[in-house]
């Protein structure tokens, strides 16, 4: 079997996925500048490997869900890489404080914590108040959905990909990612809630999947309120 040379190749994915890729990362990182980077990060990696990943697999290779797990893989990294850092930086902040007494009791935890200025990336077209506001009631609830079902909700929503192609993505059975995507729309759904402020009340379950799902996609809508990666 023929294949495109390697930058042809990739060269065909940054057309098609570039966008999505982009997307996908930065609703798991919440950091728009630093998901630029990681989505060129995704497609020098996909250069290196892709001539192996399709000599390994034949014509079985997807490049979608073998790109997504790139994406995927490259945001675990930089989030653990981001812990890892602000844990070292908490503590050597503490020791400047101890012996700073005109700075604030809180002054560190505001060195520390990252701002995205008021209507960063909005569309001029929509009230930026209702945009931030919503958006920020997503990135709160995705916040609070554990890796395990906010990662099977994500590839579902803002990536468009099957059960299938998440299972490849994340190592999984298919019933698992059934089961975790079930899991996942009903904690949105009454954390969204929650965080908006109304009353959860128990729904049946054919309508509370369709609403869970009506809200999270809502988190697709909100994401792309800003331009696609190029």
């Amino acid at each position: 079997m023929e294949y495109l040379p390697a930058a042809e190749a990739v060269e065909t994915l940054v057309h098609d996925y570039g966008a999505l890729v982009f997307h996908l990362i930065y609703s798991l990182t919440g950091h728009w500048q630093d998901s630029q980077d990681l989505a060129q990060e995704v497609f020098e990696q996909a250069l290196r490997a892709i001539d192996a990943a399709r000599q390994a697999r034949g014509e079985a290779f997807q490049a979608r869900p073998w790109l997504l797990r790139i994406a995927v893989n490259t945001a675990r990294m930089y989030l653990r890489r981001r812990r890892l850092v602000r844990f070292v930086a908490f503590s050597d902040l503490e020791q400047a404080q101890a012996g700073d007494e005109q700075a604030g009791p809180e002054s560190w935890l505001t060195q520390a914590t990252p701002v995205q200025p008021p209507g960063y990336s909005t569309r001029e077209t929509e009230d930026p108040a209702v945009l931030i506001s919503e958006r920020d009631v997503v990135a709160r609830t995705l916040a609070q959905l554990p890796e395990s079902l906010r990662l099977p909700l994500l590839l579902s929503v803002v990536a468009g990909c099957s059960t299938t192609e998440i299972a490849r993505i994340l190592d999984l059975s298919d019933v698992a990612v059934r089961q975790r995507l079930s899991r996942a729309r009903k904690a949105f759904h009454r954390l969204y809630t929650a965080e908006q402020g109304e009353a959860v009340t128990p729904l049946p379950e054919a309508e509370m999947s369709a609403t869970s799902r009506h809200a999270a996609g809502r988190s697709q809508a909100l994401t792309l309120t800003a331009a696609p990666f190029s």
